[in-house]
């Protein structure tokens, strides 16, 4: 198991973090999305994240996802913890974006077996979970961006906010699995007020009184600790 005990204090998730961030941000400077700001917004599910757990989703997704979507099996999988559902809706994003061509990069997003294969084991694959990472910052930002797509000013987003705050609306987004919209009109008063809410725990399996945690609040205390 990678992380023996999951507890909010991050002993274990820091020393991952230490020990792989080198080549996390090979991947997300590629993409030109702020390295601290990436770690930040995951770092949450780091500290839940357990091997053996992971192994147990990873088998049953694979089998129930290749045959029959997202909509027939739909576990959070990998070290960053990330649903085919959420993939795939970032793979269809980023081909309507315009930048696939950019960073010549593209997807396959017709619902077949082949393409729910590739998707399946790219997802297993650490680097990829860092480049699906960089996609969603990518469309994050242009989503909820300061000007829509005809260039008009519409909102001060999350480029224009202190750095503190993109990182708990980013994570905010990341926890909730951001819904896609026009850029320029992300509703950044519902990801604010959503970022205050206590949703995430790290119990194996969440019961009634299980301690509930806010996201955003354990993404910008890493966010603090890494730029000291």
């Amino acid at each position: 198991m990678l992380f023996a005990a999951p507890s909010p204090d991050g002993s274990a998730a820091n020393a991952y973090c230490d020990a792989h961030r080198a080549q996390w941000q090979e991947v997300w400077q590629q993409f030109d999305v702020p390295c601290d700001i990436a770690e930040a917004v995951v770092f949450p599910e780091l500290i839940r994240y357990s091997t053996l757990k992971d192994a147990v989703e990873t088998a049953s997704v694979s089998t129930l996802y290749l045959n029959k979507g997202a909509e027939a099996c739909d576990f959070s999988i990998g070290v960053f913890q990330m649903k085919p559902s959420f993939v795939e809706e970032l793979e269809k994003r980023w081909m309507r974006s315009g930048m696939a061509r950019q960073y010549n990069l593209f997807f396959d997003t017709k619902d077949s077996r082949m393409a729910r294969k590739v998707r399946i084991n790219r997802m297993g694959e650490e680097q990829w979970q860092c480049v699906y990472l960089a996609i969603f910052l990518k469309m994050l930002y242009l989503d909820y961006g300061s000007v829509n797509k005809d260039g008009v000013h519409t909102q001060d987003g999350l480029d224009r906010l202190p750095r503190k705050e993109q990182v708990r609306l980013a994570a905010t987004a990341y926890n909730r699995g951001c819904r896609w919209v026009n850029p320029g009109y992300g509703p950044l008063e519902e990801l604010r007020d959503k970022s205050r809410e206590k949703h995430f725990h790290t119990a194996f399996v969440p019961v009634r009184g299980t301690r509930r945690y806010v996201y955003a609040d354990i993404a910008l205390k890493h966010f603090k600790e890494i730029n000291r």
